[in-house]
């Protein structure tokens, strides 16, 4: 068979597999990157079920913590490579309920037990002292744990996270979207003005809901009992910490940045306009610099907020 030809239908085969499957073919191609970026898939056993973990660099170690829905290489794609390139020993993991790790039908898929998880973790990969970085829900479970273990964390990163009190102003339904219609309120509620979504990638989203959300659904009704909410407690951590803000998020806004920050008087608060609640996927090129910089020698003095301009409005 000539060059042509085989070309041909190797294209026509991947074009199959991302029409069928885009979420998978999206996985696989950042895994590649990732790949090329000095960063490697693994998996353990951890108390019986399978954890599938990201793994690159050398150097200080940061453990990094997806947030509800998301995954290690959803999350943290775009940021790990920096963490790499300056100079860091980067660990990603996917929780229990999430991305490639076990899904087990008894677990509750709470704040706690994530957080027990992520310490778990940490034994089994024997790293005493760590950075730690969580998004959103992750952000939450990563405060627990540094509330848990403040002495094994030697500075603390959140990226728009949860874990204060607050009235959402939409339907927590949109987590597990059943319609093209909830498909787009649950873009428009993470990012500002997104792209439209092909209907086929629409599409394999709501079969991803239909098998998995459940592990979101459970997630959820333990959040909205409060148990795990943390405003008694955030004022105990007492770590570098910084706090990173999409200014433009709607689903945990900036007033909860605000609240963490006066409750922590030692953190810095770095608001990022143009931004929305993935900020850390969808405007990386910005923030990933500023946060190499803190892990690093060069971190702003505490209780400032930096203010970052939408590079339009620059």
């Amino acid at each position: 068979m000539s060059t042509l030809p085989l070309f041909v239908l190797v294209a026509a085969a991947l074009a199959v597999t991302v029409w069928r499957a885009p979420l998978w073919a999206a996985s696989r191609f950042m895994q590649a990157q990732l790949f090329l970026a000095g960063i490697d898939s693994d998996t353990m056993n951890l108390d019986g079920h399978e954890l599938h973990f990201v793994e690159g660099g050398s150097g200080d170690p940061v453990v990094l913590v997806h947030g509800l829905g998301g995954s290690a290489q959803q999350d943290w794609g775009k940021l790990m490579p920096y963490l790499v390139r300056g100079g860091h020993h980067v660990i990603a993991m996917d929780l229990l309920g999430f991305g490639e790790s076990a899904k087990p039908a008894d677990h509750s898929y709470s704040i706690t037990e994530q957080a027990k998880l992520v310490e778990t973790f940490l034994d089994a990969k024997h790293l005493e002292r760590v950075a730690l970085v969580g998004e959103s829900m992750g952000g939450w479970i990563s405060a627990m744990v540094a509330l848990d273990q403040p002495r094994r964390i030697s500075q603390l990163i959140l990226f728009d996270s949860a874990g204060l009190s607050f009235t959402p102003s939409f339907d927590l339904a949109l987590f597990t979207p059943q319609t093209s219609a909830q498909v787009d309120a649950l873009m428009a509620l993470l990012m500002p003005n997104p792209d439209p979504i092909p209907d086929f990638v629409k599409e394999d989203l709501l079969r991803k809901t239909r098998r998995d959300g459940w592990v979101i659904e459970r997630a959820l009704a333990s959040m909205k009992t409060g148990a795990d909410l943390l405003d008694r407690r955030f004022s105990d951590l007492k770590m570098p910490l910084l706090l990173v803000w999409g200014k433009q998020d709607l689903l945990t806004p900036l007033t909860i940045g605000e609240a963490m920050q006066q409750a922590a008087p030692q953190s810095v608060l770095e608001v990022f306009d143009g931004c929305g609640h993935i900020a850390i996927q969808t405007c990386a090129d910005r923030i990933a610099p500023m946060t190499v910089s803190f892990l690093g020698a060069s971190r702003p003095p505490p209780g400032a907020t930096i203010e970052m301009l939408s590079d339009r409005s620059q």
